[in-house]
């Protein structure tokens, strides 16, 4: 990712579980992630490299989407909340949920898969 001059990486669908504290760690980035312990598949990543100010951020329960953040810090600029979400299919998109994620700071930018195909709006 460095080659890329990649700062900020989110990820979606990870797969990941909690007995691997250190799969798919990435030299010179911090991770941050929410694994799914419940069932297969899920979880979401976010990594950022490590000269930035950045640092994890608590996700408040969220109902149907899985997420992990970071609140990073910039000189000149408001602190900006980034989130890296998912909404597993076949779940709706909840008002509540984004919401409670919106809520997390006055900058916050929701990166993801929201699986979206609802034509009827936002349920509450």
């Amino acid at each position: 990712m460095s080659e890329n001059s990649i700062d900020i990486a989110l990820v979606q669908e990870t797969y990941l579980k909690p007995n691997r504290p250190k799969a798919c760690s990435i030299a010179g980035y911090v991770q941050l992630r929410t694994d799914r312990t419940y069932s297969s598949k899920g979880g979401t990543a976010l990594y950022y490299r490590r000269s930035l100010h950045c640092g994890p951020i608590n996700i408040p329960p969220l109902t149907n989407m899985e997420a992990t953040g970071c609140r990073l810090a910039m000189t000149g600029h408001s602190t900006l909340v980034i989130v890296s979400v998912y909404l597993p299919s076949p779940k709706r998109l909840l008002r509540r949920d984004l919401r409670a994620l919106f809520a997390l700071g006055d900058a916050v930018i929701l990166f993801g898969d929201f699986n979206c195909k609802n034509k009827m709006g936002l349920p509450i």
